[in-house]
């Protein structure tokens, strides 16, 4: 019998989205990456975007079940624009390193909050890390 996918073993789309929720409000409440962040972009986005939140926690469910390997894909409200790639929507962001790292370790502790098991949880965390010269190109090129 083959092992399940990590989506499967995170317990499919909801759990997923469960954990996309919390990771998302933390993200809103953390003083380096929220609402009362340094970051302009992010500060400008939590004032007069903070609507698109909801499309956000949608969005980022989707893109999380593609890359656990479920059934269901990340579509970019871009045209064209579908690819698991980062570096487009994240760039004009200026994201620095020590927000990408405070962003990573909110999620660890949101896993934590669902008692994610470590194997499980060590996959996502490196899934994440993996993108993080993309997420920070903005400041990095």
């Amino acid at each position: 019998m083959a092992e399940q996918s990590l989506y499967e073993r995170l317990g499919g789309i909801y759990k997923i989205a469960a954990v996309v929720d919390h990771f998302g409000d933390a993200l809103a409440s953390d003083p380096i990456v929220g609402e009362n962040s340094a970051n302009s972009f992010l500060k400008d986005w939590y004032a007069n975007k903070s609507w698109r939140g909801a499309g956000f926690k949608v969005l980022t469910t989707l893109w999380v079940s593609e890359k656990a390997g479920g059934p269901y894909h990340y579509v970019s409200t871009e045209p064209n624009q579908d690819s698991l790639d980062l570096e487009p929507t994240h760039y004009d962001m200026k994201l620095t390193e020590e927000e990408f790292d405070a962003a990573g370790q909110l999620l660890a502790e949101t896993l934590d909050h669902f008692d994610v098991p470590d194997r499980e949880k060590n996959e996502v965390l490196d899934a994440f890390m993996a993108h993080k010269n993309e997420v920070i190109s903005g400041t990095i090129k």
